[in-house]
């Protein structure tokens, strides 16, 4: 299959545009039913408070930040989770406002995002029917629909991670462009920063690929210089985690302000 992931002309496009309409059009009537949980107060609090800094108050002690103009730009949401739902967040509270509304929406339009990435890499791996019949398995499973608008942790921000960095590291595998596993196994790492996922997750793909394909292991060994550019960005894109691995057993988590979203 020729083509990019994104530029291709494919079948996959206008299902993946169907399931996205029926997944706004059924969560638009009741965005603020039920009022925000913890999960989410917490997370859009720290965007919230990099565009209100006046309104910003404590944060758990497990929390990282760097002042950016005067605004608390956040770095690390807990020892074990970094802070890139919070940081997506704030170019949607800047532009629509710092509502429940805008959260959930975000975060449902983060989900059908990741969503499309997966569908477009399974089409490349196993053909058009593959790929249509996992999107909408998936996009009509209550559990993906209500975990990408009443998200608990930041579920889509890691699924849209995993998803590019597959899809690139994909397209790198195919064309031989060592750019691509560069930016894929960044991607990857960023996608395996929550908890011990950067280990449970990577280990459980090895196993599977030896497992499904055992010639996949023998084309790494033979192509080492790519992974090995692919596993060094991967490290890069997973350091705060383990940078913060010492702390979960001194950092003392805590309920932080959460402001509006309190």
């Amino acid at each position: 299959m020729t083509g990019s992931l994104l530029t291709r002309v494919s079948p996959v496009w206008p299902a993946w545009f169907l399931l996205a309409a029926f997944a706004f059009g059924l969560a638009a009537p009741r965005l603020d039913r039920p009022g925000v949980y913890y999960d989410e107060a917490f997370l859009a609090q720290q965007a919230a408070d990099f565009l209100e800094p006046d309104r910003a108050g404590p944060h758990p002690g497990s929390v990282r930040e760097v002042w950016l103009a005067g605004r608390p730009f956040p770095l690390r949401n807990a020892v074990y989770l970094g802070s890139l739902k919070s940081q997506l967040l704030i170019p949607s509270f800047a532009l629509f406002g710092v509502s429940t509304a805008t959260l959930r929406l975000t975060t449902l339009a983060t989900g059908l995002l990741a969503l499309l990435f997966a569908m477009l890499c399974l089409e490349r791996l196993f053909g058009t029917p593959a790929a249509l019949t996992a999107g909408l398995l998936v996009g009509t499973d209550p559990t993906f629909f209500f975990l990408s608008l009443h998200e608990w942790g930041p579920f889509t921000t890691l699924f849209l991670c995993r998803a590019v960095g597959f899809g690139l590291l994909l397209h790198g595998w195919q064309t031989r462009k060592p750019l691509f596993w560069v930016l894929g196994g960044l991607a990857l790492g960023l996608g395996v920063y929550a908890r011990a996922d950067f280990v449970v997750i990577p280990a459980a793909v090895l196993l599977a690929a030896q497992c499904a394909r055992p010639e996949i292991v023998s084309e790494l060994r033979a192509r080492w210089r790519e992974a090995v550019l692919a596993l060094a960005a991967a490290t890069l894109g997973a350091l705060p985690m383990l940078i913060s691995l010492g702390g979960i057993w001194t950092t003392s988590g805590g309920v932080g302000h959460r402001g509006g979203f309190g």
